[in-house]
């Protein structure tokens, strides 16, 4: 939003491609705060106020058109958005089906689906690679994305590249394709499998940014003993030198989100342990984009507080 401010604009759409799985949906958000509209399947059933699409229903943007093209696979629902300028395809918002060099991935929904949802992407795929060759490609998922995006990945690319250089768009039909894209999956974080569900009925929207309440060592203390996890926010070699015992070591980056929702337990309510340069907002905004409501607060002071409140 900052940035849209600084350029004098205004957010007035939000195209979901799909019900996503990896963090929760700012669309509903944006919707309540700035009167954004909120373009979406209509496939997916949200159980919020949006404007429901359906494979080849336009969207005027005000001298520019959004074409909805249904692209199953990644999931069910799944659209990509058609930039048109007149009737001149410009680019192409791929959203979860075609990413640069690859595809994303088709085992969120269920393994009874698995194959089934790779032979729709591949059906997607094909669908989208007739496009003219100039259009430009912009996935949703980037390099490294758990969704299948492969390490170093160009963030864009343009229809001919991909048929020239995706080898997912060189297989010679359906089950080659299936074989290929499911031989090629890794493991994904847990909660990637409730999210699109919590996606689908509407995330919570804030009034406030989120925050981590101060909670000084004896409360610390007996939360652990109450089954509380100790989540450690700090650089690695500041938690090999000294941590609370049966932490788990957490560095704040980028993907804090992703490494919290794999590794933190679901039930137990979670204290976070971090350096005073490390921005406590940061932490806090990171667990609300995957739906983590767990966290009850941060420890006063760090580990030196800690330190200082042991038995001597």
């Amino acid at each position: 939003m900052a940035g849209a401010r600084r350029r004098g604009l205004e957010l007035a759409f939000a195209a979901d491609t799909h019900l996503h799985a990896d963090f929760l949906s700012g669309a509903r958000q944006l919707a309540a705060t700035e009167g954004t509209r909120v373009l979406a399947s209509a496939a997916g059933h949200r159980e919020f106020r949006h404007s429901g699409l359906r494979d080849g229903d336009e969207v005027d943007l005000g001298g520019l058109r959004l074409r909805a093209l249904a692209t199953p696979g990644h999931t069910h629902e799944h659209l990509a958005f058609l930039l048109l300028d007149g009737d001149r395809p410009a680019g192409v918002f791929t959203g979860g089906s075609l990413l640069v060099g690859a595809a994303a991935r088709t085992d969120l929904i269920s393994p009874q689906q698995t194959e089934a949802l790779a032979r729709q992407q591949y059906t997607s795929l094909q669908r989208l690679a007739g496009l003219p060759d100039e259009v430009a490609v912009w996935p949703t998922h980037g390099a490294g994305s758990f969704c299948s995006a492969p390490p170093g990945a160009r963030r864009t690319s343009t229809i001919g590249a991909e048929k020239a250089g995706n080898p997912l768009l060189r297989a010679r039909d359906a089950d080659a394709f299936a074989t290929a894209l499911l031989d090629s999956l890794g493991s994904f974080p847990p909660y990637f499998l409730r999210l699109a569900e919590a996606n689908r009925r509407g995330p919570a929207v804030l009034n406030s940014y989120p925050e981590l309440s101060a909670l000084d060592s004896a409360r610390v203390q007996s939360l652990i003993a109450e089954g509380a996890q100790v989540i450690d926010a700090r650089p690695v070699e500041r938690f090999a030198a000294a941590h609370i015992p049966g932490a788990l070591s957490i560095p704040l980056r980028p993907v804090f989100a992703s490494w919290l929702g794999w590794l933190a337990p679901p039930e137990p309510p979670l204290v976070i342990v971090r350096e005073d340069a490390q921005d406590p907002a940061e932490i806090a905004w990171q667990a609300a984009k995957i739906g983590c409501s767990s966290i009850v607060g941060e420890l006063a002071g760090g580990m030196d507080a800690w330190t200082a409140a042991a038995p001597r």
